[in-house]
């Protein structure tokens, strides 16, 4: 019977050379997140302009020998500046925030060329992201561990209401083809 405080420790190990870290350890959980002090997630997310960042909330039942993971996507963006719309100079802050939760998959990569903080001409910008890099890290401890995944109660709401929406649309689509058939029959 693995717990979620064996589970976080092996996760913890695993991330100790990647730019994750484990947070908010609860008796049946824990999060992995992106590690923004490690240098290479602190120049790529503050001075590069990126404004997303992921968390993998895992939750673990150990009478049955399962685990969730919730990914959650935070976007924030911000402006500070000066509008000259109309002529006439007003200082401007504004400020976004968003959030995505359930099964959350994005890749990116950015390539800027330009001149680095040293002088020096080339990729001043150079990476590549996959949110489901924490999943899998997270996936591979806990299948050692014996566990197994089931899936997290937003994405089974989601698939719910996806269900329901076919299904309406199916309808419809009969209903609307008897209306269609009765219609040129009758005439």
């Amino acid at each position: 019977m693995t717990t979620a405080p064996e589970l976080a420790e092996a996760v913890r190990r695993a991330v100790a050379d990647q730019p994750y870290m484990v947070t908010d350890q609860t008796p049946d959980g824990f999060t992995v997140q992106i590690d923004v002090v490690d240098q290479q997630w602190w120049t790529l997310m503050y001075r590069k302009s990126l404004s997303t960042t992921f968390a993998h909330v895992v939750r673990v039942d150990p009478a049955t020998s399962t685990y969730t993971v919730t990914d959650k996507a935070y976007t924030v963006s911000w402006e500070a500046g000066v509008d000259v719309g109309g002529g006439i100079p007003r200082p401007t802050l504004r400020a976004s925030a968003s959030t995505k939760q359930g099964i959350v998959r994005e890749k990116s990569f950015r390539k800027e060329y330009g001149m680095d903080d040293d002088g020096n001409v080339g990729a001043a910008v150079d990476y590549s992201f996959d949110s489901a890099e924490g999943n899998r890290l997270i996936d591979a401890e806990a299948q050692r561990l014996g566990l197994t995944k089931k899936m997290n109660t937003t994405a089974k709401v989601g698939l719910v209401v996806a269900a329901v929406a076919v299904g309406g649309l199916l309808l419809a689509g009969i209903v609307t083809l008897v209306v269609l058939l009765l219609t040129g029959v009758i005439g």
